[in-house]
């Protein structure tokens, strides 16, 4: 089938998208590391130290601290035209442009290092803005190739190859830097990375019906319970209702579920690492492996999350919209507490624990903002991605906080962690008001020479609630 395909190679794409940026900032504590402060270590030392496969930089970590926030400065500035592009063109040849780049980059990284900060810092930036078109890029080919009771599922399947990542990305990080060679983890993941987006670019068509491949079993399933959406075109973004987008509290409520998401995922991926070095002194192997666990647990409760939405949401049990408020605010509201409760602890086995619950159940949340989109905006899926994901200024915020604040002591991570908890709490506050799984009036999947037909009630049933303007017509 070819839509499972849709959903392998998605999932392969963002497994390896996010493991660039994890494997780069584990790598950075390796080479920046003072050996004299490894006090703790669950496996021996390592074996690349001192050989001819090691590296160390003698620059100042508060200055390559900065490293990850140009990342998603540049990330930040390609959310929107990532959509504009995906909604003009092609999604899937956008988002295979954008995996092609970046695994391209990561092993020039390895090359250039040596040269100093300014290069480093400038093929980060650039990284971040292909990286920043993937997820606009795939959320449109995911609009168009999810059945109505599938939709959660597909999604969650999808994204579960980024909330992987991490888990992946620190076990093969920590042991590949510290038993095979300091940069061998850039050309394991920036390798895959090139080979995965050849296969995407011969796999992956933007539609069901522009795929010659698909057979009369599935296109059936499509004519019956698929979204119907047209292709990317001109006509396309010509018609964008981008008014109606920015001011639609529904949109808001994904934008700040994004917004704070990106805050907590940056100081995972990017920080969590550094925060094991220097509250408790563990070298690079132990890091990898303790910090790889709750990401496991994540990937579990992001598949598991997806089926039950799902099935709650088929048998009536729940409305869309109930359903993906209680995916979001269980699964964001249980991670804050936990990242609040990191203020007070000073053991490395008891926060890894907290990190074990709170990053393990923040996968059930996938189910709620990362799904609803589909739900509000079928048709603009790209565009209304794009504008919410502009929110990944809480990953530029959140390491320059990180950035501010990091010192070589537990009690800085302490008030880095209260800061996050607390926002996230607040985060899932608002979506909880200001949700909704239905699909916006604005949102039609009618093509603008369609505009002007009447509406029937089988069409009111399928685009539910419509303006009165224009004497009933959409709009």
């Amino acid at each position: 089938m070819e839509r499972q395909m849709v959903v392998v190679l998605g999932f392969l794409g963002l497994l390896f998208s996010f493991s660039l940026r994890t494997c780069f900032s584990l790598v950075m504590v390796y080479v920046l590391r003072d050996n004299s402060f490894q006090v703790n270590s669950l496996f021996t030392e390592c074996t690349v130290n001192g050989t001819d496969r090691d590296f160390i930089l003698p620059w100042d970590p508060s200055v390559t601290q900065y490293f990850n926030t140009v990342f998603f400065v540049g990330y930040f500035i390609t959310q929107l035209p990532g959509g504009y592009l995906s909604a003009r063109y092609s999604s899937s040849r956008v988002f295979g442009i954008s995996i092609l780049t970046s695994g391209l980059l990561t092993v020039l990284l390895s090359f250039v290092m040596a040269y100093g900060t300014a290069v480093v810092y400038a093929l980060r930036f650039v990284q971040g803005l292909f990286e920043g078109l993937s997820i606009p890029a795939l959320n449109g080919v995911l609009s168009a190739w999810s059945l109505k009771n599938e939709k959660s599922r597909m999604v969650t399947l999808t994204y579960c190859g980024a909330y992987l990542s991490p888990a992946v990305a620190f076990f093969v990080t920590g042991a590949s830097t510290c038993y095979i060679s300091w940069h061998s983890s850039l050309f394991i993941f920036g390798g895959f990375a090139i080979i995965f987006s050849i296969v995407w670019a011969f796999c992956i068509y933007d539609t069901p019906m522009s795929n010659p491949k698909m057979s009369a079993v599935e296109k059936s399933l499509f004519d019956e319970m698929g979204p119907k959406i047209d292709g990317s075109s001109e006509t396309m973004v010509q018609n964008i209702p981008y008014r109606k987008i920015v001011t639609s509290t529904p949109v808001m409520a994904v934008f700040v579920g994004n917004f704070c998401r990106n805050w907590i995922f940056s100081l995972q991926v990017s920080e969590l690492p550094q925060y094991f070095a220097d509250a408790y002194g563990l070298n690079v192997a132990s890091i990898g492996f303790l910090v790889a666990f709750p990401e496991v647990l994540m990937a579990i409760s992001v598949v598991t999350g997806g089926i039950l939405i799902d099935k709650l949401i088929a048998t009536e049990k729940v409305t869309t919209t109930e359903g993906r408020k209680i995916a979001q605010c269980t699964g964001f509201g249980i991670e804050s507490l936990c990242l609040l409760s990191l203020y007070i602890i000073s053991d490395y086995r008891i926060a890894t624990a907290v990190l074990l619950v709170g990053i393990g159940i923040s996968g059930l949340a996938i189910s709620g903002y990362q799904v609803n989109v589909l739900d509000l905006a079928p048709q603009y899926a790209h565009i209304v991605t794009g504008f919410t994901r502009i929110s990944c200024i809480g990953s530029v915020l959140s390491t320059l906080v990180a950035g501010s604040l990091r010192q070589e002591n537990i009690g800085s991570w302490q008030n880095i962690f209260l800061i996050a908890g607390s926002i996230h709490f607040l985060g899932v506050l608002f979506y909880a008001v200001f949700a909704s799984g239905e699909k916006l009036s604005w949102a039609t999947n009618l093509s603008p020479s369609d505009s002007t037909m009447t509406l029937t009630s089988r069409d009111v049933l399928e685009y539910g609630t419509v303006s009165q303007d224009n004497n009933d017509k959409i709009n």
